[in-house]
């Protein structure tokens, strides 16, 4: 019943907060963005070791220490960057359990439900919460995956790439040619190799805009 609560109200009956320090910063929250549990911490309400601590009994979960910690790539590629930075969530392990795929994902806050569900909606996996900090996961995300700057460096660079890729040239109009002067088989194999290097490139951009997060499968299908 409490994982249907939000995380104030949760804080609230278990006296960690009171009622001003709940508006107060819902109130910040709404002015600024980012996350509940956030705002508490920068109001000085309660300390991110104090929260993390509480909502681990709470709800029974493991603190996962994320420094240093290098991520597989095949769990990693289960939440693209864009995702995992967008919900401040970076995959851990992968576990198979009973037959069904569990994904261990590291997040500040388990109450998240939209989180949850939009994670085993992207993965197929069912999500199993650990609790990490805030700075923490940023700091993982951006040792796992690369720094924004990184990647919005990696993005142009591609977006570049495709902008330079020569125009398919137009189909010429049907004429008998001697036997004698056919195409040289040298002329050939360099005319097949540019094509095929044309086709890597562009398959390279779209892999990196479904890392990205740009573009979702759906999208991708009615591209093509």
């Amino acid at each position: 019943m409490v994982r249907n609560l939000k995380l104030g109200e949760i804080l609230k009956q278990a006296g960690i907060i009171d009622d001003f320090q709940l508006n107060s910063a819902l109130s910040y929250q709404r002015h600024w963005g980012g996350r509940f549990g956030e705002s508490l911490i920068k109001l000085g309400y309660l300390t991110e070791g104090r929260l993390q601590s509480f909502l681990a009994r709470q709800f029974d979960l493991p603190q996962v220490e994320l420094y240093g910690r290098k991520v597989p790539e095949d769990v990693l590629h289960y939440i693209p960057t864009g995702k995992a930075r967008e919900f401040l969530v970076i995959p851990v392990e992968r576990r198979e359990i009973s037959g069904a795929m569990h994904l261990v994902v590291a997040m500040t806050d388990p109450t998240n439900l939209m989180v949850i569900d939009s994670l085993q909606f992207l993965t197929g996996c069912r999500i199993k919460p650990a609790l990490a900090a805030a700075e923490a996961i940023r700091n993982a995300i951006d040792y796992n995956y690369g720094s924004e700057n990184d990647e919005q460096i990696e993005l142009d660079l591609a977006l570049e790439d495709l902008a330079e890729l020569p125009l398919p040239a137009k189909p010429a109009k049907p004429q008998v040619i001697p036997a004698q002067s056919e195409l040289n088989e040298h002329e050939a194999r360099v005319a097949a190799s540019a094509l095929k290097r044309l086709e890597e490139r562009y398959e390279n951009l779209l892999c990196l805009l479904l890392d990205k997060g740009v573009l979702n499968h759906k999208e991708l299908d009615e591209l093509m």
